[in-house]
């Protein structure tokens, strides 16, 4: 019984020089990844921005308690507040005319004769003011000179911040985190002034007068207010140096 020749079907012949396209994406898909995970970036880093600025706020006011309490301990040993730093660049000493009177009311705050850090948590001096008849060197303040001869005013969110009877015998104030009318430190002892303020609260922080502005945060369409103040009370300082001894 004779066989059947058996027949392969004939396969397709293949086309030469066409391949199957490979997977991937569009550059429409590869445009819109990119959006989407630039979006997701900005999610992340702003609570890492708030954070970081929370964290320098927070170190700035350490740093001005602990320049209140060394102005304290300075008028604990000389009876007598030291003189603002007036240097340009600044070097953290006071500054005084041949009298011994200071140089200046109001300049940076003399870290180095104060033992501090030189700036704020974000590389800027403190401003520093002194009232005359506390920082006087030659005639030492009494406890009579605690009421009513500063003339510091400080003014706060409803208004007088200090009592008339007894304005701060001195303050201290960071520019925060904008800077606006501060003065950056540099490396190598160089500094530079900052821009002037534009918040009509930071103005008055900044024009040298006795008139200082202690207010919460505040942020307007085109202004910031973010300045950090201290005051030293005239009141914990006689009390403090009669506890040590240092006034009958």
């Amino acid at each position: 019984m004779s066989q059947v020749p058996k027949y392969k079907a004939a396969s397709k012949p293949r086309r030469q020089g066409c391949k199957p396209p490979a997977p991937g994406f569009s550059l429409l898909e590869l445009a819109i990844a990119m959006v989407v995970l630039s979006l997701m970036m900005g999610w992340l880093m702003t609570p890492l921005r708030v954070q970081n600025s929370l964290q320098h706020y927070q170190q700035t006011e350490q740093r001005l308690q602990m320049a209140q309490q060394a102005l304290l301990g300075h008028a604990i040993i000389y009876h007598y507040l030291p003189c603002p730093d007036t240097d340009n660049p600044p070097d953290g000493w006071e500054n005084l005319r041949p009298d011994l009177s200071c140089d200046d009311e109001e300049g940076l705050l003399p870290w180095m004769q104060l033992g501090l850090v030189a700036t704020d948590a974000w590389g800027r001096y403190f401003r520093y003011r002194a009232d005359n008849t506390f920082s006087e060197h030659k005639q030492w303040f009494s406890v009579n000179a605690a009421e009513g001869n500063s003339k510091i005013e400080v003014v706060g969110d409803s208004g007088a911040a200090s009592s008339s009877p007894s304005h701060p015998a001195a303050i201290v104030l960071s520019h925060g985190e904008n800077g606006l009318g501060g003065i950056q430190s540099l490396s190598g002892g160089v500094s530079h002034a900052m821009a002037a303020p534009v918040h009509a609260d930071e103005q008055e922080n900044a024009d040298g007068d006795r008139v200082f502005v202690d207010k919460a945060i505040q942020q307007s369409a085109d202004a910031v207010f973010d300045d950090r103040l201290i005051m030293l009370s005239p009141k914990v300082l006689i009390q403090q140096m009669v506890q040590a001894q240092r006034l009958p």
